[in-house]
């Protein structure tokens, strides 16, 4: 199944933006040009060399955390190398190594402690929107993000790609946890979403959709390719023993987007009629949908 670690392209793009590249290179530019036009005034200009010096460190450290903070380190050396120690080995100059070291070592130190807490924000931001972006009780993507990734894929459907989606449903989920109570139904529940992690292609999506409901997000397969996957899933939950010694069935349906359909609701609506059809029909089965939904879904399907 797709990653969702959010450390991937969909939702934390780790590059560094154009914008601050060129404030960078102007920074740089500065202090060579400076370097360059005033030779003789080197060591009066070593404070603003390096205090510019320090501005693409710290937006590399900002924007990739321990690998920006190590290519800002790696910038400032060539700087150094380049700006004060070559010209003064060129004219016959003294090095001051002692001086050029203190430089080196407290350039290391502000880089590296940047880029630590760089670092620490941003796995405090991946925290922060795993939580915003996982269903806790499943490890599967939640709501949002199976409609973030359903919009998307709905929107390239219209435009000739093919989309299907796959809604299920667990049988006779309310007797389950009136008959073995509620821990017993999210151990069913756990249960299933590791089913359909390791059904789930890394192309697709599944998700949690709402209590004992789960969407599953086929681009690029048709009809008969994902009515195969949910009768997979089907299958190997009616196999799969809960550890209350029970076992537990799932009912799906499956639609296809079709050029009619104005929004991604209507496919959901017609996964959902087809799922209807499987329930009414006794349930542990998959029925494929019609392009459209043909009547409103009743409210509880059970």
């Amino acid at each position: 199944m797709i990653n969702l670690g959010f450390s991937d392209r969909q939702t934390e793009d780790n590059s560094v933006p154009p914008r601050a590249l060129a404030i960078s290179l102007v920074a740089l530019a500065v202090a060579g040009l400076a370097a360059i036009a005033w030779p003789s005034s080197l060591d009066e200009l070593a404070g603003l060399v390096w205090l510019l010096a320090l501005i693409p460190a710290f937006l590399f450290a900002y924007y990739r955390g321990w690998e920006g903070a190590a290519a800002g380190v790696l910038i400032a050396m060539i700087l150094m190398i380049a700006i004060e120690i070559v010209p003064a080995l060129i004219v016959g100059t003294e090095v001051d190594w002692r001086i050029a070291g203190g430089v080196a070592v407290a350039f290391i130190a502000a880089s590296l402690g940047l880029g630590a807490l760089a670092e620490m924000l941003r796995r405090q931001k991946s925290s922060a929107m795993q939580l915003a972006f996982r269903d806790v009780l499943t490890g599967l993507p939640n709501r949002r993000m199976v409609d973030l990734f359903l919009q998307q894929h709905f929107a390239a459907s219209q435009r000739g790609q093919p989309l299907t989606v796959a809604i299920f449903d667990l049988d006779r989920f309310k007797n389950y946890n009136d008959t073995y109570g509620h821990a017993a139904g999210d151990e069913a529940l756990e249960a299933f979403g590791g089913i359909l992690k390791r059904q789930t292609r890394d192309s697709d999506i599944a998700g949690r959709y709402g209590g004992e409901e789960f969407l599953a997000i086929l681009p690029s397969s048709d009809m008969e390719g994902a009515r195969q996957y949910a009768e997979r899933v089907r299958e190997a939950l009616a196999r799969h023993e809960l550890p209350s010694g029970t076992r537990i069935t799932v009912s799906a349906g499956v639609a296809v987007s079709g050029p009619t359909m104005s929004d991604a609701s209507e496919l959901v609506r017609a996964a959902d009629a087809a799922l209807y059809q499987a329930k009414a029909a006794g349930g542990n089965r998959v029925d494929p949908g019609p392009t459209r939904p043909e009547a409103p879904v009743p409210a509880d399907i059970g």
